[in-house]
């Protein structure tokens, strides 16, 4: 039995971050007995989640748990498309992840009224001396890393520039199919599924979110593959019809 520790459901989202989502609808799509557990940071092995445990191995890093699914227990993720739509998929990936996500905490966790409706939410259970404290470090980190990255440098009419024009690309590789690669479901649709429905959740207040929910094609696949994978929650929000 495989243990995946992340958050469980938060927010209308399986999971508060969006590479436990990925995560868990890998380990759905594997088919492999597995539970999921809360994860308590103070023992996450990068200071990060999510990590699985698998008998004696401890894998954190979304992709290294994707690559350790392939080669420990033969999983093909790869939904039998071509090595070249697998190649457009991993580029994809690397917007997802490397471009898009970075906008995405920036506003969770460095726009005031989402920072207190959501990520402050994780200190709740430390002793009231240390929360305080705890929450101005882990934003100060934060803001630090976006600006190291770049996004934190960006004024926020640039910043929702590039996001349009990444969700307007994501838009027209889906345009008339199910999933973003096709007509059958890939570990590509992991990755964009956890980057994209954390970034559409109603729960907070976002331009970035307002514009993506207003995709027609990207609004019903993330409904589709909300309710497809993970059926015992709330709609994302109605698919457009």
């Amino acid at each position: 039995m495989i243990t995946l520790y992340g958050t469980g459901p938060m927010w209308g989202l399986p999971h508060a971050s969006p590479f436990a989502i990925k995560t868990e609808v890998l380990l759905k799509l594997s088919g492999l007995p597995y539970e999921v557990k809360r994860a308590d940071m103070r023992r996450a092995p990068r200071g990060k989640m999510p990590w699985i445990v698998d008998g004696a191995e401890v894998i954190s890093d979304s992709r290294l748990i994707k690559a350790h699914l392939e080669t420990r227990h033969g999983i093909d993720f790869g939904g039998d498309y071509s090595a070249r739509a697998l190649g457009q998929g991993l580029a994809i990936e690397r917007m997802l992840e490397d471009h898009l996500y970075f906008f995405l905490i920036d506003e969770r966790w460095l726009q005031p009224d989402n920072f207190a409706a959501g990520p402050a939410q994780f200190f709740e259970a430390l002793p009231v001396l240390l929360r305080g404290p705890l929450r101005w470090a882990m934003r100060h980190k934060t803001r630090r890393m976006v600006r190291l990255q770049g996004t934190g440098l960006l004024r926020p009419a640039e910043k929702l520039a590039l996001v349009r024009r990444a969700i307007d690309g994501l838009e027209a590789v889906i345009a008339g199919q199910n999933y973003l690669l096709g007509g059958r479901v890939c570990g590509v649709d992991a990755t964009a599924y956890g980057i994209l429905a954390s970034m559409a959740a109603p729960y907070f207040r976002s331009e970035q979110g307002a514009y993506l929910r207003a995709k027609p094609e990207l609004r019903g696949y993330l409904a589709r593959m909300q309710a497809e994978f993970f059926p015992e929650l709330p709609p994302l929000f109605t698919p457009v019809a």
